[in-house]
């Protein structure tokens, strides 16, 4: 049986419709979400170190496009008839590219199958990437994005550092626009300090005469 749980608003259209989650995927057209990226600054400087981002280990049920809610006693469900512009995986690895372009001059980032040589390389697992009901399914969810982020160095394969990144960010309403707004808001806010944390850990491990 499904259970409705909020309100879904169209984007660019002041229509709502009943919205509901689902465990199973939308069989009519879904509408579709991206999330905003951060220009880019245009600033690189000259000793720019070129990191390679990987795309990131992701728990088969965020692996995919659909947008995933947490429900009581941490069961993963997922809105019915909207989905991310593209799988979960491949939209967190382009915001760490688009991040790091955009506030971080002291880094190149680059894929995999750019085909460059890269000094170093960023490889996370995303732990969360979902809307959590704290406070019930009636509440405005709290989306959660974490990850855990390892700095490799390419020339002897050294693990240099480790951490875990994440933020939060609390959804104005129970509307399906608003929810993607705090996605928004908390994939923004942890994938520039993963690019932060990535360019000062370059800063403090990089040796131009080791790398090269």
């Amino acid at each position: 049986m499904i259970r409705k749980l909020l309100t879904a608003g169209l984007l660019g259209s002041a229509t709502l419709l009943a919205g509901c989650i689902s465990v199973l995927p939308e069989v009519t057209p879904a509408t579709i979400y991206r999330l905003s990226t951060p220009e880019p600054s245009g600033e690189v400087r000259e000793e720019a170190v070129i990191v390679g981002v990987q795309r990131p280990l992701t728990p088969r049920a965020l692996s995919t496009d659909m947008i995933a809610m947490s429900q009581s006693r941490g069961q993963l469900v997922f809105i019915d008839g909207a989905e991310w512009i593209t799988p979960v995986p491949r939209l967190v690895q382009d915001l760490i590219v688009e991040s790091m372009d955009a506030f971080e001059p002291t880094l190149i980032a680059a894929r995999p199958e750019d085909g460059v040589r890269a000094e170093f390389e960023l490889a996370t697992e995303l732990r969360s990437f979902e809307a959590n009901y704290l406070n019930g399914p009636d509440a405005a969810p709290t989306v959660i994005v974490r990850l855990r982020a390892r700095l490799i160095r390419s020339s002897d394969r050294r693990l240099v550092a480790v951490d875990a990144i994440g933020a939060q960010s609390a959804a104005r309403s129970n509307r399906i626009g608003d929810i993607v707004g705090a996605f928004d808001a908390a994939s923004q806010e942890a994938m520039a300090s993963v690019a932060q944390w990535t360019a000062e850990q370059v800063a403090a491990h990089h040796d131009p005469e080791h790398d090269h």
